[in-house]
């Protein structure tokens, strides 16, 4: 069935059951409404069992540690290969899916709108009013879940291809399957892809936006498969923007070592079930001359009389000699515990990050401090890349004399204290108040109506007292050198932190 004909073929199953409801809904006007809704949930219902009876599933096999080795020798040509494998992986390992969302959860993803090649004499009645349609755009992204979702595929897979999808009152990003895309050129320092239109069927085209009839259009007129997908709705961030022609998962080289932590653990196991174990020996008698004392059929009577009593997972054997055990335990389950920990140590030293934040312990917490500012200057490079994505957008759609652009914090799940104090001290001497307001999760967007319900409606000012702070009262505490910071103190000076060694002094 063609598009147009499947158009057509929805419109009249939706006017044919509009009818018969409303025909229903006269003989009974109380389930009118009632009535409506179900007509309209039953056609989406109809169109979402259509999409999951006829999507494609992407299929994945089991994988060993010497095909991804071999993949590694030539990443290039394995990057479906790697892809696929690095996907599989974040399903069955809580390990890398434990250290993908780690650093998909660093960036808190706040930003402030400031206007974009700002000159006062451009100033007009419209500036405010640009403001604010830039800020509700901005309101509908939904940010901090969106791009998360973004992250987490851009470090699984080592690029994200998308296309978005908007309207006055709401905001999606469409994932696009990246065995049909690549990279094909840079608008903004940005990047842009084309889509193979040969791999979507037609009937397909409808779960996809607008643009890409457009496109499929263009495909069958030109024969050529690679479409390249409107600026005003691709979007497209790399892990290694350094390269064009290839994108890998950035962790792929320690996909090796989360088979070491299951060997390992398989290992422990099979040491544990072997410790369980027990064998009874028994010996046949015999004479001075080694010949048996007892016929073959008593024997055998007292054998299974003895088989019968012994539990699963106890071994018995009879000979005519003596038998002797050997112990070839290391040192019991402590020897195991290690093994353990030393593969899964190995394996967050090989992915750049602190072991200590997924229970491997470490030196001291000032330690873990610089390693954390280290992985947050590692999704830095994603996080820019976003700021100039959005911005792309806000300056095509926006567009006139006036425009605005967002400014990215570098705030982040760890540094977030840190960042608000700064931003207070500065926000006391004037500067940089709506840095402060967006650091403590207050969007521009909110400020002005946030302010009028405090005052006006809600009369805090009248109602509520000021909380007590060092901008309120005075030092109480007397006294004392400033406590040093965690990350300036030795092992010896945590333990003494800890134990409150010098409470007393």
């Amino acid at each position: 069935m063609s598009r147009k004909k499947k158009k057509r073929y929805d419109q009249d199953l939706f006017e044919r059951v509009e009818k018969i409801t409303k025909a229903y809904a006269s003989q009974n006007p109380q389930d009118a409404e009632k009535q409506m809704l179900f007509a309209r949930e039953l056609i989406r219902q109809i169109v979402f069992d259509s999409n999951v009876r006829t999507s494609a599933s992407q299929p994945y096999s089991r994988y060993n540690k010497e095909t991804i080795l071999s993949w590694l020798q030539n990443p290039q040509r394995n990057e479906t290969n790697l892809r696929r494998a690095s996907v599989f992986m974040y399903l069955t390992s809580m390990h890398y899916q434990r250290l993908i969302a780690y650093y998909a959860g660093i960036p808190l993803w706040q930003y402030v709108i400031s206007p974009f090649q700002f000159i006062p004499e451009n100033i007009k009645d419209s500036f405010e009013k640009q403001f604010y349609k830039t800020a509700h755009l901005l309101e509908l992204m939904t940010m901090p879940e969106t791009m998360r979702m973004i992250l987490i595929v851009v470090l699984r897979e080592g690029i994200f291809y998308g296309a978005r999808w908007k309207d006055k009152n709401s905001y999606f990003v469409q994932r696009i399957p990246p065995e049909y895309c690549r990279v094909t050129s840079i608008s903004d320092g940005t990047f842009l892809y084309s889509v193979d239109m040969s791999k979507i069927p037609e009937e397909k085209l409808k779960f996809y936006p607008p643009e890409f009839e457009d496109m499929y259009l263009q495909y069958l007129e030109t024969g050529d498969d690679y479409q390249e997908v409107p600026s005003e709705i691709s979007v497209c961030v790399k892990a290694d923007p350094s390269t064009m022609e290839y994108s890998l998962p950035p962790f792929a080289a320690i996909l090796p070592k989360l088979f070491k932590i299951a060997e390992a653990e398989d290992l422990a196991e099979r040491d544990r079930e072997n410790n369980n174990y027990k064998m009874i020996g028994a010996q046949s008698p015999v004479d001075s001359e080694g010949r048996p004392l007892l016929e073959f059929d008593e024997f055998l009577k007292y054998y299974s009389h003895l088989a019968n009593a012994v539990g699963d997972r106890v071994g018995l054997a009879v000979t005519p000699f003596k038998l002797h055990s050997f112990n070839f335990d290391k040192s019991g389950n402590l020897h195991e515990t290690k093994e353990i920990l030393e593969a899964t140590s190995n394996y967050w030293m090989a992915a750049g990050t602190s072991g200590l934040l997924h229970g491997i312990t470490n030196a001291t917490a000032g330690v873990t401090k610089l390693a954390i500012k280290n992985d947050e200057s590692y999704v830095t490079g994603v996080v820019k890349q976003v700021e100039r994505l959005v911005n792309r957008y806000l300056k095509a759609e926006m567009g006139g004399t006036t425009s605005f652009k967002i400014n990215l914090l570098p705030t982040t799940i760890f540094n977030i204290e840190e960042w608000i104090d700064r931003y207070k001290s500065a926000a006391s001497f004037g500067i940089g108040k709506s840095y402060y307001m967006a650091a403590v999760g207050i969007s521009q967007y909110d400020i002005l109506g946030l302010g009028l319900i405090e005052k006006t409606i809600l009369n805090l000012e009248e109602t509520l007292t000021p909380l007590k702070s060092s901008y309120t009262t005075s030092s109480e505490s007397g006294a004392g050198r400033p406590e040093s910071d965690e990350e300036d103190l030795s092992g010896e000076g945590e333990s003494t932190r800890a134990n409150d060694a010098n409470g007393n002094r």
